[in-house]
Parts: C-alpha cells; structure tokens; sequence
C-alpha cells in the first residue's frame, strides 16, 4: 500500500518463519502475506527462503521469479539479513578471509534482488554483553566489505538490538570509520526491542511452560513495570525485591528475572534508552525493525510504547523503512498455533495508526 509519508512500512519475512517451516506457505506466500497486510517493502532471508542460496550468482530463472512476484504484489525488496555467522560449521568458526567472503556474497546477492541494505549482525550487538560466545563481523572487516558495499550500492545496516541501543558507544567506531574512509555504506539500524518497559506476556507465559517460572510472580513484576512506565519513573528493582519475594520468588524466578530487568525503562537513569535519545538519533538511522511479541485488548504492542517511539521518530526526521519483526511465535507455538500473517497484519495496522 504506497504512501506519501517518509517512513516506508515493511515487513521482515523472519515474521513468517513458522509458517515457512512448517509449509503453510512457500517464499511467494510469505511475499503475498506481506503485500496483504498493507506493507510496501519486505525483508528476506536468504538462508533460509531461497533455495539456490548460497550460490555465487542467482540464476536468471530465479530472479526473473522473483522480479515478477515484485511487480505482481506490488511490493518493495527492501533488506537482506546477514547473520555474519562465523559457527555455520560444527567443529570450527569461520576466518577473517572466509566471513569476508561470505559477506561480500551477501552484498551481491542483495544487489540481484532489488535490495539496498543489508541487516549486519556485529560483535557489539551480541558478544560484547555475554549473549553469545561466537564473534561476528567487526569493524575491522566492515572497513573492507565498505568499497565492495559502495561498488553495489547497498548500505550495511548495523542492528542496535536490548541490551544495547542507537546511541552506545560501542557503535561510534563503526560511524566514525564511515566518515573517515569518506564511504558512507555502514549505519545505525534500531530494533524496538531497546525500548521495552516491561516483561511481555507472550515471555510470562513461555517462561511458566519451559522454565517453571512463579506465574503470579512475573505478572506482579510486569505490572510494577508497568506502574513505574506510566508513572514515568525509572524501575529499580531494590526497590521492589521485598514485594517479589512474598509472593514466594525462588531463585529460579530471580535468575529469569534478571533477563527481563536489565533495563530500567526509557524513563530510568540510562539516558541512551530515552526517547529523546531515540529522537536525537532519528535522521541517521538507516534502516528499523519494528519488533514486537503480543498485543494487549486495546490492540497495543504489551511491553512497549509504539506511539511513544513513532512520536520520536517522526520528530527526529527518520526517514526510511521500519519492518515488522514478529518474534512472539517462538514465545507462544509450544502452547498454540500462532497465526503470524494475521499478527503482522494487526502490527502494519497499528504502525499506520501511529503514522497518521
């Protein structure tokens, strides 16, 4: 559905990987599902979507497909994701040489589609806070996939992913290395996740049937983050730990807690996690993922303020796409078939409220 407005509504097919997986619907199902929630560009995976990956050129017949399903739905190909996956293989991580090459793959493959950025998994997104062993793309190899990213015109889109955010310094070398090459083909991505406020539902219920979480205890710790949010005061958990334990926290609980408390919410002492922060780093974001996992009665994102987030982004002058990242199937599928072409659908919905 085009739109005159700066920000461009698209959707990640990660969205739909569970009806991919399980064959309810094939690449171009994926495609007409995004095209018939209202989106005007979509995100793909190659790794996992496009059979001939990952081959050095895709074929004439492939891409005559895919061009065709472009112009039949109407649609915009917007980003491909790179997972920079060094451990693709059991035994070894991948080289310097030999993620270079691979990376240099994804820019050319990117270019055949029609997209012109790719999603880059770095160092900082994930390994620098513990979250994984595995090292990924670091500033050094971008400093050599930059000519190859300028030669095929597609920008390097560094995702800015909770724990941290668009504006931690931890991304400065990424920005000053673009201006110092004088290359301007790597930039900031933001994920919403950065601006959650409080533990999602769709988790409350994941971590009760896998982890044998206190039910009543994660819902009383949601509602105290949320209490805090709308009272626009900074949650610090000291504060409520008496309340918690009470209510019969065990360690288990605390060790599931501390994933959901790592924040104190865009209103705590963190600045960098503040919508005006958000709203300062606005015009230099390159690209967006809109994500989310449940929707409470009134139709909202549960654990984060979208028309919050959207206020930021239009006043800071963000201009760009901001794709749908649905992420609450893996939360809820053991429980329930979740229906992710209707979520996305009732996701484009709100994003164009929050637009208008």
């Amino acid at each position: 559905m085009k739109t005159t407005n700066k920000i461009k509504l698209g959707v990640s097919l990660y969205s739909y990987q569970d009806s991919y997986y399980f064959g309810r619907q094939d690449l171009e199902g994926c495609i007409a599902a995004a095209a018939g929630s209202g989106a005007e560009g979509i995100e793909v995976f190659a790794d996992a979507m496009i059979d001939e990956w990952p081959a050095a050129k895709l074929s004439d017949e492939f891409l005559e497909k895919w061009n065709h399903w472009m112009k039949q739905y109407g649609i915009t190909p917007v980003c491909l994701d790179h997972f920079s996956d060094r451990a693709m293989w059991h035994n070894r991580q991948l080289t310097d040489d030999e993620l270079f090459d691979r990376s240099v793959l994804y820019i050319k493959t990117a270019a055949q589609l029609g997209c012109h950025t790719i999603r880059l998994l770095h160092d900082e997104h994930i390994g620098d806070f513990g979250i994984s062993p595995y090292r990924l793309t670091d500033v050094h190899l971008v400093e050599r996939l930059l000519p190859v990213a300028q030669e095929y015109d597609v920008m390097m889109a560094l995702e800015c992913h909770n724990p941290t955010n668009v504006a931690q310094k931890c991304q400065e070398k990424y920005l000053e290395l673009a201006d110092r090459t004088g290359i301007p083909y790597v930039g900031l991505q933001a994920d919403f996740s950065s601006y959650e406020y409080c533990i999602s539902t769709a988790d409350i219920g994941n971590e009760v049937r896998n982890s044998g979480a206190n039910r009543e205890v994660l819902e009383a710790l949601r509602e105290i983050q949320r209490d805090c949010y709308f009272k626009k005061q900074p949650f610090l958990v000291e504060e409520y730990r008496d309340t918690l334990n009470k209510l019969g926290a065990t360690e288990n609980d605390w060790k599931i807690m501390d994933f959901f408390i790592r924040l104190e919410n865009p209103y705590g002492s963190d600045k960098t996690f503040s919508y005006e922060t958000l709203k300062e780093y606005a015009s230099r974001l390159v690209y967006i993922h809109g994500k989310f996992y449940e929707f409470d009665e009134n139709g909202q994102v549960d654990n984060m303020d979208y028309p919050a987030i959207f206020t930021a982004l239009k006043e800071g002058g963000y201009q760009g796409f901001i794709s749908s990242e649905f992420e609450g199937n893996r939360r809820m599928n053991d429980d329930h078939w979740v229906d992710d072409i209707d979520y996305v659908r009732r996701h484009q919905a709100l994003m164009r409220e929050c637009l208008e």
